[in-house]
């Protein structure tokens, strides 16, 4: 129909119109339908794999309909549609799809197809089969973040791995399919702080972990959520069913009984015992794998929530009193004080680090220059950052250039754009330092004279590239007498 055409038209003769919705939902099967059509029978394995992992919680956008029963409607439509697409969708299907009645539909469906003819993909009895390799546990030193890589292997094939982000909570926060399972556990090893640990572990330690971390996960991250199906079928390979979830308990009055006992400075009066009790109670909701957790994850938590209260004494008593009894190092506890002190400061990230006798408005004045904001939108997401931790200054310079997410996420980042990040931060870490002091006075002086603050700074960037030289890993080298002299003559 012309979209320029006018009058009443006239009914269909099939009756009542589909809805947008409904056509919208047919195209995006047929869609799929094609995609899996596409795929040649010497198609690799695992990038097969991934495809049927993906349909698998396939949605065709927000509506009433859940995963699992969108992912009903296409098999249906497979069903309705046969030939090699829906061969190919439906056996993948009946081992990606993360709900039962999923899989045995899809099944079925292979079956009637391969009853009627359609020949099934050479890979039909051998999709979602590998042989479990070797499983590697990182845990930090409060057991709070755990990375998982489990390998497998195939014959002809390469190795392959899924590294598993396990964090707060005993939830899925990382989840990545790796080509070089070797080179990630390398990276793991060099990459561990102190009291860090890395070991082997047996299949069925590996299939506990993963098997309660998908049961804990209650909201997947896209990315995430495509390689679902893929974890649950490949973790079955690593042993038998564990048992089922067992946290602990936790006696709440016991554990406050304990407390006071262990810190007799603090009164055991009626508002302190509830405010442990808040405590105890709290802990067990955010972490149920550990019985009375302490760790910063945890903290950061709890500063939203700390009752008003809580005494400073009560909560810096709380932390050490579970850092003994968990066994914590010197350092670990002294992180988590460290944490719990900003709890009660009301202190200002800006004013960080500045000593008794520096001028607090001129700081506050240069260093909100530098960023005027502690948090940005990274994609969409807006997220609160520290400026005094120099990775995060550089989050907040790439916030202000909202045109290169993109291609960060992607690790697509141009040499320009590389560049134009690079020394902005390097501009703006200056200018935070106060060093040289000699970026602040021209950048003082040119805002005096009506320059706004990204002109300042793009200024500034012109005259810090002009007297610096390219090393050979990649870096500058500043000439900072040549660069003092320069920002003088700014000012």
């Amino acid at each position: 129909m012309s979209p320029v055409s006018r009058g009443r038209k006239k009914k269909p003769a099939g009756g009542r119109k589909k809805s947008s919705a409904a056509a919208a939902e047919n195209s995006a099967h047929r869609r799929i339908l094609a995609e899996f059509a596409a795929l040649e029978p010497t198609a690799d394995l695992l990038e097969v794999e991934v495809l049927g992992s993906e349909a698998a919680v396939w949605r065709a956008g927000p509506g009433e309909k859940s995963v699992e029963r969108q992912l009903l409607d296409l098999i249906a439509h497979a069903r309705r549609h046969p030939g090699p697409g829906a061969a190919n969708l439906l056996a993948t299907l009946r081992v990606f799809a993360v709900d039962g009645q999923a899989q045995s539909e899809a099944d079925a469906a292979l079956r009637e197809l391969m009853a009627a003819g359609v020949e099934p993909p050479p890979w039909t009895d051998v999709v979602g089969r590998a042989q479990a390799g070797a499983c590697w546990l990182c845990r930090d030193r409060f057991d709070e973040e755990h990375l998982l890589l489990c390998v497998f292997e195939r014959a002809g094939e390469p190795d392959h791995g899924l590294l598993v982000g396990i964090g707060l909570g005993g939830e899925i926060d990382e989840l990545e399919l790796v080509e070089n399972p070797a080179d990630v556990l390398a990276e793991l090893r060099a990459n561990l702080v102190e009291e860090d640990t890395l070991e082997r572990v047996s299949g069925s330690v590996a299939r506990r972990q993963l098997a309660h971390a998908i049961v804990r996960t209650h909201t997947w991250l896209p990315e995430h959520a495509i390689l679902e199906g893929l974890l649950i079928s490949r973790q079955r390979l690593l042993g038998d069913p564990p048992p089922d979830i067992e946290d602990p308990e936790v006696d709440v009055e016991a554990a406050a009984r304990r407390f006071f006992a262990a810190n007799p400075d603090i009164e055991d009066d009626e508002e302190h015992r509830e405010l442990v009790e808040w405590l105890v109670e709290f802990s067990r909701q955010v972490e149920p794998r550990w019985a009375m957790h302490i760790g910063p994850e945890l903290l950061v938590l709890l500063a939203d929530e700390l009752p008003e209260e809580a005494s400073p004494e009560l909560l810096e008593a709380w932390i050490r009193w579970r850092a003994a009894e968990r066994e914590l190092s010197e350092d670990a506890l002294d992180e988590l004080l460290e944490i719990a002190t900003g709890f009660f400061e009301g202190s200002d990230p800006y004013l960080d680090g500045v000593d008794e006798d520096e001028d607090v408005e001129e700081v506050l004045d240069r260093r909100q220059f530098a960023l005027p904001e502690a948090s940005t939108m990274i994609g969409d997401e807006e997220v609160d950052l520290d400026p005094n931790d120099l990775d995060d200054r550089v989050l907040l310079v790439l916030g202000e250039h909202p045109e290169l997410h993109e291609a960060v996420a992607n690790e697509e980042l141009d040499p320009g754009s590389a560049e134009l990040l690079g020394t902005k931060a390097m501009v703006v870490h200056q200018l935070w330092d106060n060093d040289p002091p000699e970026v602040w006075a021209a950048a003082r002086a040119l805002r005096d004279q009506g320059v706004d603050r990204q002109h300042v700074l793009e200024r500034l960037r012109t005259v810090l590239l002009e007297n610096a030289s390219p090393e050979s890993d990649g870096g500058m080298e500043l000439d900072i007498e040549n660069y003092r002299r320069a920002l003088t003559r700014l000012s």
